[in-house]
């Protein structure tokens, strides 16, 4: 690739990654999870540890978690997800900073930046091993938008997911940063096409540099791991559930699962089942066993700080604890 058009690219992952932090509104509840009946037994189970789960709207990011929850791989680990708690990832990050809440599922960038402030946070699994941002032209600019270049000067926009498809869709804004199930949507009714589709093996390799990343995953603080090691076991055992079940099945299995459960198909609101199905065939290639990957950690760290994410590099073991999931081979 040419120098000009490699600093161009870097500079649209640049973008990609922090909208990423960005979004709008405040977090909201999506309901109390009423727990599965346990099957009675000779030795009553302690009472379920209550978990707030909180994320933003991103398939990538929940789809371990939504699938533990309607399999009720959280039951098993004697575990109550009482909610999942949704806004912006900035917003929910300062509340688990402020000890709000004990688990998080966010992007790679909110850990450095957690820790940086003083609140030391831990990946303790991954739930999705590559880069989810692509980049999204609204569908009447596809004659004259035929690479990144041809971007600039136009209005981009990332954000909240229903505030970035709408100004796509009504030509306010000329291309987005779209994840799921935004990309969907925005490819299903012809709002726009991928520029770069980020889900693409050969795109993530020219766009990141490696063909995976340590993107997306589970997250809390170290002095939760000090006084709940076996609530953080629990958690991760039953993502690592969830994860070896997205692995082993198909699309179409994966979305009886939980658009079978009325509290994980909201997040799937007005999305027919063979969209769903189609949204995660793209994405299902991403997931792994939820080991910690060092490269894709250094992968995540160099875009961090090259483009100012964070404002100093941290370690691979101040990021991650592999206690629970293990390192990646």
């Amino acid at each position: 690739m040419h120098h000009s058009a490699r600093i161009a690219s870097l500079l649209v992952i640049a973008a990609l990654l922090v909208a990423s932090c960005s979004g709008t509104g405040t977090p909201s509840a999506t309901g109390s999870a009423g727990a599965s009946a346990a099957a009675a037994s000779a030795t009553p189970r302690p009472p379920k540890d209550q978990v707030k789960l909180p994320s933003v709207v991103s398939t990538e990011l929940n789809l371990a978690s939504l699938i533990a929850y309607a399999k009720d791989y959280f039951g098993e680990e004697n575990i109550e997800v009482t909610d999942f708690v949704l806004g912006s990832s900035s917003t929910l990050r300062a509340a688990m900073i402020a000890k709000e809440y004990d688990f998080g599922l966010f992007a790679f960038v909110h850990d450095p930046i957690a820790r940086i402030a003083g609140s030391p946070w831990k990946m303790v699994i991954a739930t999705y091993d590559r880069e989810i941002f692509s980049l999204l032209v609204r569908t009447q600019l596809k004659d004259s938008v035929k690479a990144v270049a041809d971007l600039k000067g136009m209005v981009n926009l990332g954000g909240d997911p229903a505030a970035i498809y709408t100004a796509l869709q009504s030509g306010k804004v000329d291309a987005i940063a779209g994840w799921e199930p935004i990309t969907s949507r925005v490819l299903e009714t012809n709002a726009g096409y991928a520029l770069v589709p980020i889900w693409d093996p050969k795109s993530h390799q020219e766009w990141t540099g490696s063909d995976h990343a340590l993107a997306l995953g589970l997250m809390t603080r170290e002095d939760v791991i000090a006084a709940k090691p076996d609530l953080v076991k629990r958690m991760v055992n039953a993502h690592k559930k969830a994860l070896d079940l997205i692995k082993t099945s198909a699309a179409s299995a994966l979305a009886d699962v939980i658009l079978g459960n009325s509290k994980t198909a909201e997040q799937f609101a007005g999305l027919d089942k063979a969209l769903v199905v189609k949204l995660i065939e793209r994405i299902k290639p991403g997931y792994g066993s939820g080991c910690l990957s060092k490269s894709g950690f250094d992968v995540e760290m160099n875009i961090a700080v090259t483009y100012q994410l964070v404002k100093q590099p941290i370690t691979f073991q101040e990021f991650g604890n592999t206690t629970y999931a293990g390192e990646c081979p």
